[in-house]
């Protein structure tokens, strides 16, 4: 047990310093690129009410949904759906192909997803912003901080109402044991993937590079991908996690676009005899 535990600190620490190389280094990038804020941001009073404004609204935001969002609902939905359908066949295939050392590997990869870890990125980079006096890694690492605590609680309140058997517990996929209190039974979604979206999403947004918007959603992809083949989810419990952290920071990060919206209107005028087409643009 003790080697065992001394085995998971190690893993954790490995986990938090990768990711803050990696990060870190695409954030010399960022710091160049990340979208202005329209005042200083930092972890005060402001911030937190700030935190309770946004998650009511992501809260309370399928009241104000519009066609749009309902076809995309249809769509994230059907294809979870479809997902399950297959997910014992997905890992089935999986575990048939593990070995060693994808076993090794992955022990490694699950920490993109830890929230303890992603947590301790976003003070990181939050203590980056503050010595370099950069408010575009601040405003990054709390906008951070709000859609991982969002998303986790979203999560983490969806596990113990849907009661979805994890694979190891050789249940089938579709077992569910709602209201259920054993982390046995809290496998959809998955919190891993929908702590790595939310952090990699908020991350992507903010920055104007695409080698920063690929390299975080491929470590997110990873974190999610890791869960599988460790047997902790389901495919379907990883890709609808994805997308919950994923809405989440989108919804989260336009709703703190200060000074930078805009809007395109396009009219048509007709009077007198004259007719005209008139396109306006406001920034």
């Amino acid at each position: 047990m003790d080697r065992q535990s001394a085995a998971e600190r190690r893993g954790r620490r490995a986990g938090l310093l990768a990711i803050g190389v990696l990060l870190f280094g695409m954030f010399g990038v960022v710091a160049g690129g990340a979208q202005e804020a329209g005042g200083e941001s930092r972890l005060d009073r402001a911030f937190f009410c700030r935190f309770g404004r946004d998650f009511t609204e992501v809260i309370t935001a399928p009241a104000r949904w519009d066609r749009g969002d309902l076809l995309t609902l249809a769509a994230v939905s059907g294809s979870g759906l479809l997902l399950m359908a297959f997910d014992q066949e997905i890992q089935d295939w999986a575990q048939g192909r593990r070995t060693a050392s994808s076993d090794k590997a992955t022990s490694f990869i699950t920490h993109f997803g830890d929230g303890a870890v992603l947590l301790g990125l976003s003070a990181a980079v939050y203590a980056a912003g503050e010595i370099g006096h950069n408010d575009g890694l601040r405003k990054t690492a709390l906008l951070s901080l709000e859609s991982l605590a969002t998303a986790s609680l979203l999560v983490w309140t969806t596990k113990v109402i849907v009661g979805r058997a994890r694979p190891y517990t050789e249940e089938s996929s579709g077992s569910f044991h709602p209201f259920a209190l054993k982390s046995s039974l809290w496998s959809f979604p998955s919190g891993h993937a929908a702590a790595a979206f939310s952090v990699a999403t908020t991350i992507a947004l903010q920055s104007r590079s695409v080698f920063v918007d690929v390299a975080a959603y491929s470590l997110a992809s990873l974190a999610g991908l890791s869960r599988i083949h460790d047997n902790s989810h389901w495919a379907s419990d990883v890709f609808i996690g994805s997308a919950v952290g994923y809405f989440v920071a989108k919804k989260i990060s336009d709703l703190n676009r200060t000074g930078e919206k805009r809007t395109v209107s396009l009219g048509f005028q007709c009077s007198g005899g004259r007719q005209a087409l008139t396109l306006s643009i406001a920034f």
